[in-house]
């Protein structure tokens, strides 16, 4: 059974040193196995032919954030079921919020969902569920006390299994940072990670919380500074190719003032300009970078991330690498083995 955190019996828990934990599966039975061990006792049952002689693909992979753990889990077709025999002495008590990188299904209590690629789920490991695939399952799920939700917010039987959107603004900012948490995990200090884990946990209660709400100035109520600024972080990423992107076009897009998108911004050290500059130039660093982009004219690269004017394009890029666009791109080409 897992231990108070979701960490697998035996794991180093050693304070502030979180660690990926889990892997790859070639067989159902122990993809079964890691579920219980690192989330909670689940069955799993194979479908469409999903089996030992099926050439059978699955993973599981968990990071323990010391207030939550975020768990990647995927496998071929399946049905994952947390039956009532299963809550007997059950000793696990926690929520699950399990974001679906795969359409799929889920059932809880009387509610049944359609759950679309970025779509989220609650559940509740004292009462039965079912999660469901048709084609390959892929799921993030995030798991959290019981008793640290209580702490912040009641959750109803309603809202246990009932879908929230990919749309939910907030669930977007949660998914993007699991994302590159998950994904580039080794290259966060260590240290930091629970930080992170803070974080994801207030934006799950937004996330809970704004599905409630259907405009933008209530869900800008229930977002602390540092929540916003992933939002806002997130908002340039997509626009890098806007030569507007500006803190005026965030202002307008977040229902707040400029002033309060440079505090947000200045709390973390920077600026909104110099934000999207540095992003502007790491975009194009990139693409220069890249050998399939070789061929692709600088100008175009500079208009790929906003900036439409080559000489200013060469100017900024001087200014932050210390070399032209064209010197770079020769830089990197000659790295590389004829």
């Amino acid at each position: 059974m897992s231990s108070p955190h979701g960490m697998p019996p035996g794991a180093d828990s050693t304070p502030n040193r979180p660690r990926l934990v889990g892997g790859p599966s070639a067989d159902v039975d122990a993809w079964r196995g890691m579920l219980h061990d690192s989330l909670i006792e689940l069955d799993a049952i194979p479908m469409g032919g999903t089996g030992h002689d099926a050439g059978y693909h699955g993973w599981l992979r968990q990071l323990d954030l010391r207030c939550l753990t975020l768990t990647d889990v995927g496998s071929d077709p399946v049905r994952v079921v947390r039956t009532p025999r299963m809550l007997l002495g059950n000793q696990d008590d926690f929520y699950l919020l399990s974001i679906a990188l795969e359409n799929s299904s889920s059932f809880s209590g009387n509610t049944r969902s359609e759950l679309r690629r970025g779509d989220a789920v609650l559940l509740d490991s004292t009462a039965p569920f079912q999660l469901s695939a048709d084609e390959f399952a892929h799921h993030l799920v995030l798991t959290l006390p019981r008793a640290d939700v209580a702490r912040v917010m009641p959750v109803d039987r309603e809202r246990i299994g009932r879908r929230i959107a990919a749309e939910n603004p907030v669930l977007r900012v949660l998914l993007a940072t699991i994302t590159e948490v998950h994904a580039g995990g080794e290259r966060f200090d260590p240290d930091l990670l629970p930080e992170l884990g803070y974080v994801m946990r207030e934006l799950v209660f937004s996330a809970l919380r704004s599905d409630e709400f259907g405009d933008q100035t209530a869900v800008n109520g229930l977002l602390g500074h540092r929540a916003q600024l992933l939002r806002m972080r997130d908002f340039v990423q997509r626009r890098l190719a806007d030569p507007e992107l500006s803190a005026r076009t965030m202002a307008a897009a977040f229902g707040v003032s400029v002033r309060y998108v440079e505090l947000v911004f200045r709390e973390s050290g920077t600026s909104p300009a110099r934000y999207i500059r540095r992003s502007r130039m790491e975009e194009a660093r990139r693409s220069l970078a890249s050998p399939r982009r070789r061929e692709r004219p600088i100008a175009a690269i500079a208009r790929s991330v906003g900036i439409e004017n080559p000489t200013v394009f060469t100017r900024m890029f001087r200014q932050f690498y210390d070399l032209t666009p064209s010197a770079y791109r020769q830089s990197q080409a000659g790295d590389r083995p004829a």
